[in-house]
């Protein structure tokens, strides 16, 4: 019987397929996860649970009236745009209305959305954050790359806290309030690492850096930035993304 293959033929169309064949698995599970997430998010019972708790907290919207935004979706990142959708922090869900009536998606289940239409949209990503709250959540991202070398971005957190009263007089100490805090995040824009909570200090927010730190240091001297503003730390991100973006062609 011929033999069809040599044995060094045979090893090189393994090294070609497999890699490509373990990117293939690799999305589908992705798309499998997704599927999942927003099926167990969507059934009948969860919908009504989420509805009457969306009823009691009409406050942990990120933005209250429903915008025109874009969906992106898993495994591929095609973009779906939608007619209104809006985030809910405090159940961590985005509600979208369209076509094919309302329904939610919690994080993992897209790859992000963009709230709002053209250059002022407002990007976020799902990613896995390591905090206090749960490993993956929405994040809004700040760098102009969701996948650059350093992805800095803000996590919102819904607050409330009850009203304190005095047990003697039985009167109210401290009003109740509720509020949507923020908490910024830092770390790679690709890759399985969770991003970090990053406070605004110069300690650091130096750290980011690792060995590139004295180069952007010195930027930051010459454009009068500091740690502390958040505009004024994304300038040094995105500069030290150029001194880390691979060379073209690599």
């Amino acid at each position: 019987m011929p033999r069809l293959f040599s044995p060094l033929l045979l090893l090189l169309l393994l090294t070609i397929l497999l890699p490509a064949a373990a990117r293939a698995q690799t999305a589908r599970d992705l798309g499998d996860i997704a599927l999942s997430l927003y099926q167990q998010a969507n059934s009948p019972g969860a919908l009504e649970r989420r509805r009457q708790d969306l009823m009691k907290a009409p406050e942990a919207y990120l933005v209250a009236i429903p915008q025109p935004g874009t969906l992106v979706m898993l495994p591929d990142q095609r973009r779906v745009k939608v007619p209104a959708l809006r985030y809910n922090v405090a159940l961590r869900l985005l509600e979208v209305q369209d076509s094919a009536g309302f329904h939610v998606w919690p994080p993992g289940s897209l790859a992000g959305f963009y709230l709002g239409r053209g250059p002022e949209a407002r990007h976020f990503r799902s990613y896995k954050v390591r905090t206090e709250g749960p490993p993956l959540d929405f994040v809004e991202v700040l760098t102009a790359a969701d996948n650059a070398p350093l992805l800095l971005a803000v996590q919102h957190r819904y607050v409330h806290d009850e009203p304190l009263f005095d047990p003697v007089l039985h009167t109210e100490t401290r009003p109740g309030r509720s509020l949507i805090a923020q908490r910024v995040v830092a770390g790679p824009g690709s890759g399985p690492e969770p991003l970090r909570e990053l406070p605004l200090t110069q300690r650091y927010v130096g750290r980011l850096f690792g060995a590139q730190a004295a180069v952007v240091a010195a930027y930051a001297q010459r454009e009068h930035l500091g740690p502390t503003d958040l505009a004024q730390v994304l300038r040094q991100v995105e500069y030290y993304n150029q001194l880390a973006a691979p060379a073209p062609g690599h």
